[in-house]
């Protein structure tokens, strides 16, 4: 057990630093301008152009053969025609997504964490701890070097599904007009908004999860500046049993 994780566990006094929890949209807006950023170093223009060529080539591949199969089916060309192009626009849209998420996972994964080898979830207690739900930022002493890596890979980890799910709520909000247009108002159009819902679900959690973990990064970058001598220290780890040295 380290000093660390006694002080999360309550072993030492924690200073009372919590302001004034942000409201519901300044925590959003904070966990979009962390997100951004991040996402925009990863997902490279290089990337994008090979993400919409994806799009592309998987649109065509499957409109041309399904809208063969529509029209042997029924002799109404244009409703056929449009189907087809709904749902390959759609595939093309999944296909990118699942790239977008490949690359997002691997970048959080290459970020270094502030437990060294040990996995993340190691680390839950002390953000939980140091961050609530509402955004109030209590670091405990001897912490800020850790929460500062933990609070970057936090970041990273909530971008994982930006991109994938930006994209499937953008290519949903195309469906459903077409939808809409050809009367296909039943199971379709409810699917349609249910992943519509789960789409803007996922942005929404993880706008307000890089929101708590940006203040939580920039608390713990703000302890870091300081000298040294005036950093807060984390208190003597005493044994449970006491020291059995002679």
């Amino acid at each position: 057990m380290t000093a660390d994780d006694t002080t999360a566990a309550g072993g030492g006094p924690v200073p009372e630093t919590r302001d004034d929890a942000p409201g519901r949209r300044e925590l959003l807006w904070i966990g979009v301008r962390a997100l951004v950023p991040w996402i925009a170093e990863v997902v490279t223009p290089g990337r994008r152009v090979v993400a919409a060529t994806v799009l592309l080539v998987i649109a065509v591949a499957v409109t041309i053969p399904l809208r063969a199969l529509l029209l042997r089916a029924d002799d109404s060309v244009g409703d056929e025609t449009a189907l087809a192009a709904v749902l390959g626009l759609a595939a093309g849209a999944g296909a990118s997504a699942i790239l977008l998420t490949i690359w997002m996972a691997r970048a959080s994964r290459r970020l270094p964490t502030g437990s060294g080898d040990h996995p993340r979830w190691r680390e839950a207690a002390l953000i939980d701890q140091a961050v609530d739900a509402a955004g109030r930022v209590e670091l405990a002493p001897g912490t800020a070097d850790r929460m500062a890596r933990a609070a970057r890979r936090g970041i990273a980890g909530a971008a994982v599904a930006v991109p994938g799910a930006s994209l499937l709520v953008v290519a949903i909000l195309g469906v459903i007009p077409a939808w809409l247009l050809q009367g296909e108002a039943s199971v379709q159009m409810l699917m349609s908004l249910a992943y519509l819902f789960l789409g803007l679900s996922a942005l929404w959690t993880s706008a307000r999860t890089a929101g708590r973990m940006a203040l939580l990064r920039d608390a713990a970058d703000a302890e870091l500046a300081l000298p040294e001598s005036e950093r807060s220290v984390a208190p003597p780890v005493e044994p449970p049993h006491g020291s059995r040295l002679p």
